[in-house]
């Protein structure tokens, strides 16, 4: 007795994510426009942008970076191509509105980071439904069950930082909201993460002296001593410190520097910034423990040990008092900064050195620009514009977070 055949399957409807409390449902209106048109316009969308995906983070990297000039001769392009997500045509930033006004298509993939681009909008959007098919392709090279696994292979950028992001642990805490994000608390995040996964296992604290031979303290942690020098007795103690980066203040020094020169906008230099923070000293109370009692005493900070990767943050906030309370603002002060900076005169070394081996310190001290990373907009919101140097060429890609 034959079986009988069995019917085929229809094709699993797509569907919209669930909606989450503080976060939209669409990435902008004109995304939901598209996805409420019917069943069959979601299920073609979605497929579109699975197949889009693929062919970014599955095939070699030339395909999608390759379009087909007005000649119909194919151009293979440096920067990012965009990716019709309403119909098989690859097209490069010039022609997007072109095409985008003879066939009214509105959204693009961008060919390097597989993120949807809304033509009426005219920027990036995050759709959940979307970025979450983006995320677990990126994590697994996959649409399987991203968030059921424990790990991901590999070690290359996309899998950390799509790891670390969604990571239950932290960043999906802490980090993932509707709110945009700080650079540099992310990359505090990051470095932190990393060590833990790599390191000894113990989160860096801060205020102590932690040692460690992973990657991420070889590279980019150094060590800062403060010494506070009893008035009294002349009596010092010393105190030692990991940090990560140098947080350098504008708002205090901006002020000063208006006053003694009598500018509204006076000039500063990174080596302005770096001075205030470990060349000068400030007075403070101390129990001194030779004394047995609270004296008046100098307090200075140097580095004593200089990271391979010296990573510098300038605080640009301020609070000022507003009708009800204080508010953070943004100070948009230009700083000026070399594409060399020797940082001798900011260590306990060079406090103290002798002149015979004053150049041999410097060489050792002497770091070069890499990258330097530009917030544009107002302190809730805006974009992070990066400049690296590529070689002897500088490079600049643009970035929200």
């Amino acid at each position: 007795m034959s079986t009988r055949p069995t019917t085929p399957a229809s094709p699993k409807n797509a569907k919209v994510k669930s909606p989450v409390p503080g976060i939209p449902m669409f990435g902008c209106e004109h995304v939901q426009l598209l996805l409420s048109q019917g069943q069959e316009v979601m299920n073609s969308s979605i497929a579109h942008y699975k197949m889009i995906l693929r062919g970014i983070f599955d095939s070699t990297p030339i395909v999608p970076q390759t379009s087909t000039n007005q000649e119909g001769r194919p151009i293979t392009s440096l920067t990012s191509n965009y990716l019709c997500l309403q119909c098989p045509t690859t097209v490069t930033e010039e022609d997007r509105l072109r095409h985008g006004t003879k066939k009214s298509h509105r959204f693009y993939v961008d060919s390097r980071s597989g993120s949807l681009y809304c033509q009426i909008c005219d920027d990036l959007v995050w759709d959940p439904t979307l970025e979450e098919l983006r995320v677990r392709k990126i994590g697994t090279g996959s649409f399987s069950d991203f968030y059921a696994l424990e790990n991901t292979n590999g070690y290359t950028a996309a899998n950390i930082l799509s790891g670390f992001w969604i990571s239950e642990k932290k960043a999906f805490e802490n980090l993932v909201t509707t709110r945009e994000q700080d650079a540099h608390e992310f990359f505090q995040f990051l470095a932190e993460e990393l060590h833990e996964r790599n390191g000894d296992g113990k989160r860096p604290e801060i205020g102590s002296e932690h040692s460690c031979n992973c990657i991420i303290h070889q590279t980019f942690y150094g060590k800062m001593q403060t010494t506070t020098t009893c008035q009294n007795c002349k009596g010092t103690t010393n105190t030692v410190q990991s940090f990560l980066d140098l947080s350098l203040g504008l708002d205090t020094l901006m002020q000063r520097k208006a006053k003694k020169t009598g500018q509204k906008a006076p000039v500063l230099t990174l080596n302005d910034c770096l001075d205030e923070e470990y060349v000068k000293f400030d007075k403070c109370e101390y129990r001194c423990h030779s004394c047995s009692s609270t004296q008046q005493a100098k307090r200075y900070t140097s580095i004593k040990r200089l990271p391979n990767v010296l990573s510098i943050q300038l605080k640009r906030f301020e609070y000022k008092q507003g009708r009800h309370d204080r508010a953070a603002s943004k100070i948009d002060h230009t700083v000026q900064f070399p594409l060399q900076l020797n940082m001798l005169p900011y260590t306990n070394r060079g406090r103290s050195r002798d002149n015979r081996e004053t150049l041999e310190l410097e060489r050792s001290c002497m770091y070069d620009l890499l990258s330097v990373i530009v917030h544009v907009g107002e302190i809730e919101t805006g974009h992070y514009v990066s400049y690296c140097r590529v070689g002897d060429q500088t490079a600049n890609g643009k970035s929200r977070m």
